[in-house]
């Protein structure tokens, strides 16, 4: 696994630092159990002027499928965490191989909050 995060050490707001927590935790396990495949995964967090964006990515081979697995409310979960707090989240597959997940979640930069 590769993981990449801000040098800027600046703090989040509290429900912000525990959506990007769930959000990796959950594309990983997503992985675990969908792309048992992929080779590596990668998580990149970012802290911008238009907010916190965390991606999680996988390098699972194109065109290999992905076993249907029913039940479960991941995504619309992570959807819904991120949308309460006025982010955006998207996923799918990858530009060229694997699957991804996308957030960014509104936290101004610089600003410390506690």
């Amino acid at each position: 696994m590769n993981l990449r995060l801000p040098a800027d050490p600046t703090p989040w707001p509290p429900e912000v630092a525990t959506t990007v927590h769930r959000i990796v935790q959950e594309s990983l396990t997503n992985i675990a159990r969908h792309a048992a495949h992929a080779g590596s995964a990668t998580v990149d967090v970012t802290h911008g002027p238009d907010g916190v964006t965390v991606t999680v990515t996988d390098d699972a081979p194109p065109g290999h499928t992905r076993p249907r697995h029913h039940g479960g409310f991941g995504l619309i979960g992570m959807r819904e965490r991120v949308e309460a707090l006025g982010g955006q989240l998207s996923a799918g597959p990858g530009r060229d191989t694997g699957w991804s997940v996308r957030a960014t979640l509104p936290a101004p930069p610089g600003k410390e909050t506690r």
